[in-house]
């Protein structure tokens, strides 16, 4: 039995989390570790040890806390019991239209040197782990769930590629879904390389923005470039939205909302290495201030032949950037490089109970608020600047 109380009390959750009802029951010693980890990471807003340890004011020394700590998360099979609860927590409430959202950052350490298996820093880089999350969110929804974070870098001994990192913590999800949902790649923080890589083999349903326009694919029995493909596809179906620029992004002195006319088409195509029957959406939009732009979508999806299945499934795409800025301000909220953990299986159970505070607050006691709208259907309130008119509003 998965289902867990709305409001439940943070102590409930940890009770919960540890019990027979999600998998063997984990005992008194962990549930009191895991209890104080939650509560600890939760009041002191950080992953540092010394800040949880003074948030628990336990009737001990502080080192003597901070010791416990620190060696209870030396417990790979704890992280895995404990992320394989989350997701399980997290999947039951997965249908077939939610949006799965993959999302890449990294953890990096400036002057940190001594960290288990630490990347080494390239030139003007600070060394740093890399970080796959995957949220679940539906569509027309203002929360999302927390479902699986995984760590890793090239010095871990079973590396291969960060490729092959990514398709193992998407193998976790699609299992614990059934395969339902559809995943959602942040072009932003994974190239085009990794993410060709990640789907060509895969059986999963997923749309990503492609900006590798010089690729081969196939198309009408036909190999050629993703930039022709694109050139070629009708757009019939359209609508105007709205794009809200925040200062300083593009060089802009103020909060700006940006009309845009979006048009989109849908073409069928394959990838050279990839049986599966995709689909290219071609997404254009223009704008008497910055021009026109065009957007390459690859989906799975392969029901796109009417307005409200294309745009509705672009809508939902564009609306992904609201749900990701929400969880990684409430996440950067913790500070996750302020860890100061040294060994590799310490920080992956560190940034498991990270995710399962998060789990908590968004999903449990649904303390969540949207980030403000980046594309809306409607003009923006507030004061930006626009780079259209209002339409007036008559006296009364």
């Amino acid at each position: 039995m998965t289902e867990i109380k709305q409001n439940l009390t943070l102590d409930g959750f940890a009770e919960h989390l540890c019990s027979k009802q999600l998998g063997s029951d984990l005992g008194r010693v962990e549930y009191k570790f895991v209890r104080s980890m939650l509560m600890g990471v939760q009041r002191a807003r950080s992953v540092n040890l010394t800040d949880i340890a003074k948030e628990l004011d336990e009737n001990i020394r502080l080192h003597a806390t901070h010791k416990r700590l620190s060696r209870n998360l030396d417990n790979p099979a704890l992280e895995a019991s404990l992320s394989d609860r989350m997701l399980m927590l997290g999947a039951a409430k997965v249908r077939p239209d939610t949006r799965l959202i993959v999302h890449l950052y990294e953890l990096n350490k400036k002057y940190a040197r001594k960290v288990e298996f630490l990347p080494e820093p390239g030139p003007d880089l600070d060394a740093g782990f890399k970080v796959c999350e995957i949220i679940a969110s539906d569509p027309d929804s203002d929360t999302y769930t927390a479902l699986l974070t995984t760590v890793w870098s090239d010095k871990v001994p079973d590396y291969v590629d960060d490729a092959e990192e990514v398709k193992k913590a998407l193998d976790r999800v699609v299992v614990a879904t059934g395969n339902k949902g559809i995943m959602y790649f942040d072009d932003l923080s994974m190239s085009a390389g990794l993410l060709l890589s990640v789907i060509e083999k895969s059986n999963f349903n997923f749309i990503a923005v492609i900006s590798e326009l010089e690729m081969d694919v196939l198309c009408r029995n036909e190999t050629c470039s993703l930039q022709s493909v694109v050139d070629s596809v009708e757009t019939p179906y359209g609508r105007t939205l709205f794009k809200m620029v925040p200062e300083g992004a593009g060089g802009a002195s103020k909060n700006t909302s940006i009309d845009l006319f979006m048009h989109a088409g849908v073409t069928a195509i394959k990838l050279p290495d990839c049986d599966r029957n995709l689909r290219l959406i071609a997404l254009k939009s223009k704008n008497r201030v910055l021009g026109e732009m065009t957007t390459p979508m690859i989906t799975s999806q392969t029901n796109l032949r009417s307005r409200k299945a294309l745009m509705g499934l672009v809508e939902s795409f564009l609306s992904v950037q609201d749900v990701q800025a929400t969880h990684q301000a409430r996440r950067d909220s913790f500070g996750p490089a302020s860890f100061r953990v040294l060994t590799y299986n310490r920080l992956q159970l560190l940034m498991t109970l990270l995710q399962l505070v998060i789990h908590y607050e968004v999903s449990v006691s649904t303390d969540v608020a949207m980030s403000n709208q980046r594309f809306s259907v409607k003009p923006h309130g507030g004061d930006p600047d626009r780079t259209y008119l209002m339409p007036k509003i008559p006296k009364a």
